[in-house]
């Protein structure tokens, strides 16, 4: 699954996919669909544009069209109920939210558990729960789904301010975002070739202090551990799926030799590249 800009499909019915996953990782990406996650066990990290929070069970996130976000299990055990759909199924075939920027992308007990998000929380559990049973029947109801969907983003839009002017200036920026969408394009496309943290800062227009900052608190992680990541997972297609030399692949994925291979996929994956084909 490309990690930048991630254009989905669903196959035949409804364009949804719900799913209990646990211990999910996934490098900074987005898409135009939306992306509901609710905890249910243990905790996750997640980043939403400038915003990062580690949620515990029974806390609540979500994405609009085109947000920026990454999870990170490496905290610890977790399991979430993920839902993720095509706008059109909630009459906004363009995006949503449609006029409005919220003030937060979650919903947590991190600032106390207020009554109004105690309200919010066990008025959208349900609805996610219900949303995950429903596409566990034989032969889910289309129409049940549906209405559980617009259900679910009517919630978020009663439950989570917008936010102010000034506040949708200092939490998201929309020129950066963007900039930062075609970044991640150009990364996943060119991570082969030499992309040092001076090209990033000099693609934002930044300097590399204020770059390697933005980066990081964008995506969760450095720029140069971003770039190996994507070099790594290309490696491991690689050596599970052909006979190709490791030194060989090591090249043709971007590192300058075999040592560095082994050494960033070791800090990385925490194994040697030659244990995915069992033999050195």
């Amino acid at each position: 699954m490309r990690a930048f800009h991630e254009n989905r499909t669903y196959g035949k019915g409804l364009p949804v996919q719900i799913g209990r996953i646990r211990n999910i990782s996934f490098l900074a990406h987005w898409h135009h669909d939306l992306e509901f996650m609710y905890v249910t066990e243990g905790s996750l990290q997640i980043g939403i544009n400038y915003e990062t929070r580690v949620l515990k069970a029974g806390e609540f996130a979500f994405c609009g069209s085109g947000d920026i976000h990454y999870y990170d299990s490496s905290r610890g055990e977790s399991e979430i109920i993920m839902i993720i759909f095509n706008p059109r199924l909630i009459g906004s075939p363009a995006g949503w939210p449609v006029e409005q920027d919220f003030r937060s992308h979650f919903i947590t007990s991190m600032d106390g558990m207020t009554v109004e998000r105690q309200q919010a929380l066990e008025q959208l559990a349900p609805v996610m729960h219900a949303l995950y049973v429903e596409d566990q029947q034989a032969e889910p109801s289309e129409m049940i789904i549906t209405g559980l969907l617009q259900l679910l983003c009517g919630l978020v839009e009663r439950h989570i301010p917008a936010g102010s002017s000034e506040q949708k200036r200092q939490h998201r920026s929309t020129a950066h975002l963007k900039m930062m969408q075609e970044l991640l394009d150009q990364l996943e496309q060119h991570c082969t070739q030499p992309l040092t943290l001076q090209d990033g800062a000099d693609y934002a227009r930044m300097s590399v202090f204020h770059f390697s900052r933005f980066f990081k608190n964008v995506t969760g992680m450095g720029y140069n551990t971003y770039v190996n990541e994507l070099r790594i997972r290309r490696a491991e297609q690689q050596i599970v799926h052909t006979d190709e030399r490791l030194l060989d692949i090591a090249l043709d994925c971007g590192f300058g030799n075999i040592r560095t291979f082994n050494r960033v996929f070791r800090q990385l994956r925490g194994c040697k590249p030659s244990d995915l084909r069992g033999k050195v």
